[in-house]
Parts: C-alpha cells; structure tokens; sequence
C-alpha cells in the first residue's frame, strides 16, 4: 500500500499551505473541510495517516478519531488544531490513540510534515508486525492441526489393535474350548503362551510376517513331537488368521 494520508480542516487556506509543504513528498493527499466529504471518504478509502483538527466547523474533531479507532485501528492519526481544549487534551491522551498534537503555531513544513513520515513508517513497522503475526498465528493453526490428526490417527490405530487383540483372544479362545477334551493342562498353557506372543507383536508400531514365523517357530521348539502334532492344526489356524488380520 503506497503512502497516502486525509487531511482534514475547514480552513481553506491551512489546507492550501499544508498542501504546498507536502509537494516534495512522494503522498497521495486527499482533502476534506466538511463532516459529509470525511464521512463518504473514510468509508470508501483505507489510509495509513488522517490528520484532523478538533475544532471543526458543524463537527467535532474527536468523531473523526472515535471513528478511526473503532473502524480503521491501524490508520495513523495526527491531531493539527487551531485551539486545544483541556478536555480535549484528556480525551486524546486517555481514550483515543492518537500518533502526534500540533497546535496553529507548528510549524507545517517542519514539525508537521517530519511528523506525517514518522507516521508513515510507523504505520508500515505495525503493519509489517501484523503480517509476521498473522503468519505465526496461521503456522501454530496448522501445527495445532497436525498434532490433532496425528493424535486422532494414532488414537484410531490403537483402537484398531485393540479390536484385533479382542478378535485374536476370542478366536483363540474357541479354539481351545473346541479341543479342551483333547488338550491337557500343560498344552492349553502353550496356547496361551503362543496368544501372548501373538498380542506382543500385534501392540508393537510395526508387525511384520517374519516375526510371526518366528514366534510359531518358538512355539514348536518348545514341544516334543506328540504335543507338537496335536498343537499343530490349532497352531496353523491361529496363524493364518493372524496373518491375514495384519496384512
């Protein structure tokens, strides 16, 4: 946005020199010397600095300010005045955001002008912030974000091991009443021995197929051969069950 800035007076001529001291700047200017012409202008223009005075002629300068700092906060405001009131002075320091006071006797094509360009780099410092925080604010929405979906995804995968735990323990769980006549103490122990490695695996981030042989593997190891033929067709059917749940 390029330096731009309302003047407001309801003298002509203050107008006319504020004009001419500005003429080496490189300013978009705009001029108002009634409450109808600022009114119409503030609504359709956005401006980094307004300059008003307070005593105006069938308005109040103080609306102007109430106005900007309700609906333009970031316009930089400059208060040049021909008199200044006590309670004006107490509104402006206590209630309205105001950059700058000039009386009549500044002079404009030093103080008054030096002052309209602090306003502008003040108006682009604040802007600048704005922006950085708009951009923080946005990055700690989207890591915000982020974390949600991470805790939401890995909540989702602990629910879904869960489930094939449930799953596993009832398969299991079946089978072993289906063989309970067959199978004594010692080999039901194995089972649920082979289910606890089993679960192991399927709680850990990541279960691969080689573990899983490798766990059938320890089982078998741990039996003779008479045990091993009567686990083996609850063992294999375990197995592939599991297998095909993880794949």
């Amino acid at each position: 946005m390029k330096n731009n800035l309302l003047f407001v007076n309801h003298n002509q001529g203050i107008i006319r020199e504020f004009l001419e001291a500005m003429k080496g700047y490189s300013v978009e200017i705009d001029t108002a010397d009634k409450s109808d012409k600022v009114a119409a202008l503030l609504k359709k223009k956005k401006y980094k600095v307004v300059i008003t005075g307070m005593n105006l002629t069938g308005f109040d300068g103080s609306k102007i300010i109430a106005y900007l700092n309700q609906y333009c906060p970031q316009t930089v405001c400059i208060v040049y005045t021909r008199r200044l009131e006590l309670a004006h002075l107490k509104l402006l320091v206590n209630e309205r955001k105001v950059f700058r006071i000039f009386q009549k006797s500044s002079d404009i094509g030093g103080e008054v002008c030096n002052a309209v360009m602090d306003a502008f780099e003040y108006y682009d410092m604040q802007e600048k912030k704005s922006q950085e925080r708009q951009i923080l604010e946005q990055k700690l929405k989207s890591a915000r974000a982020n974390v949600r979906n991470l805790e939401e995804g890995a909540l989702i995968r602990e629910q879904e091991k869960q489930e094939l735990a449930i799953f596993l323990r009832t398969i299991l769980h079946t089978y072993t009443q289906n063989v309970e006549t067959v199978l004594d103490h010692k080999e039901r122990k194995v089972l649920l021995f082979y289910e606890a490695e089993l679960m192991n695996q399927l709680l850990k981030e990541s279960c691969s197929l080689e573990e899983i042989l490798e766990v059938r593997k320890r089982i078998y190891e741990a039996c003779d051969h008479n045990k091993k033929e009567k686990l083996e067709p609850i063992v294999e059917r375990i197995h592939q069950n599991f297998v095909a749940m993880i794949k």
